[in-house]
Formats: structure tokens, C-alpha cells, sequence
């Protein structure tokens, strides 16, 4: 009776539990790479280089927001317009997250915008995940819900 008390055990240890009951934390960490953009409708099939990062509680974001190429600076003494031009479709911002269920709650703690790093402030998402594919939809910030959210589509990255 003890040997298949054993047998038992060593089965039950040896079954695979551990991957299908990741939590949807353990499963986001990764780099995911952006490779669609859906807002109001319209969608960016191919959007601006970005990456998210997510491991052990932390994330790390890094986003190009224009739907072109940014310019270079250009050489010398540059003008506001010029920087503005090439620093504001731009965002970037690092800090704890958080799932339950299908909704992550991003605290970032270094933004790019000082205001997204304000104390109490948080990025609440409602999220889909597929293999290796990622949607992610804000819903609401410390201010309030989202008006017009954009659903951002990531594949994993190799």
C-alpha cells in the first residue's frame, strides 16, 4: 500500500500542473513587441517600433506613438519645434504591475511624463492573451475611466 501511496505521489509531482496553472503574471513575463494599433476604429497594421517588457512584477514600456519614422535632430543648434518633433511621439515609462483576472494595473514609479509617475497614479488594462500573442486596452487611470482607448496588439518576442 505505501509503494502505490508513492507511485501515486510521484505522478501527481511529475504532472505538468505547474504550466497550465501559471498565473496570467508568470505567463505575461516576456518581451513583447508592438505590431498593431486599433483606435476609434482605425487600425495601424504596421505602428512605430515599441517593446514591453514584463518579469517578476515589473514591466518596462518603450513606445514610438507617430505612425512614421521620427527625424533626426538635426546638426547644431536645434529649435524647440525640432525637439518636440522628434521627442513627443514618444513615450516611455517603467514600474510594478499586477493581474487579476483579465485586468493589469500598471504603477509606474519612472515615466518619461513626470505626471505618470505621480504618487497614486496607475494604468488599469483589460488584456487577452493567445499563445504568443497579446491585446491590451486601457480602461481607466487615477483620473478615471479611458475615453477613446486604444487596444494595442504585441507578439512575443524571439
Amino acid at each position: 500500500m505505501r509503494s502505490v501511496a508513492l507511485a501515486v505521489g510521484i505522478v501527481v509531482l511529475s504532472t505538468p500542473w505547474g504550466i497550465a496553472g501559471q498565473s496570467a503574471a508568470q505567463s505575461l513575463d516576456g518581451v513583447w513587441r508592438v505590431t498593431e494599433v486599433v483606435n476609434g476604429g482605425q487600425t495601424l497594421a504596421s505602428p512605430q517600433p515599441g517593446l514591453l517588457l514584463f518579469t517578476g512584477g515589473h514591466y518596462s514600456y518603450t513606445f514610438v506613438t507617430s505612425e512614421e519614422p521620427r527625424p533626426d535632430l538635426p546638426a547644431g543648434a536645434v529649435t524647440a519645434e525640432a525637439l518636440a518633433t522628434v521627442w513627443n511621439p514618444f513615450t516611455a515609462n517603467a514600474g510594478t504591475f499586477e493581474v487579476s483576472g483579465n485586468t493589469m494595473t500598471r504603477r509606474p514609479f519612472v515615466a518619461k511624463s513626470p505626471a505618470a509617475m505621480a504618487p497614486g497614479a496607475f494604468n488599469e488594462y483589460t488584456f487577452r492573451l493567445s499563445a504568443d500573442t497579446l491585446w491590451a486596452t486601457p480602461t481607466r487611470t487615477e483620473g478615471g475611466p479611458v475615453r477613446s482607448p486604444t487596444t494595442v496588439k504585441y507578439v512575443r518576442a524571439r
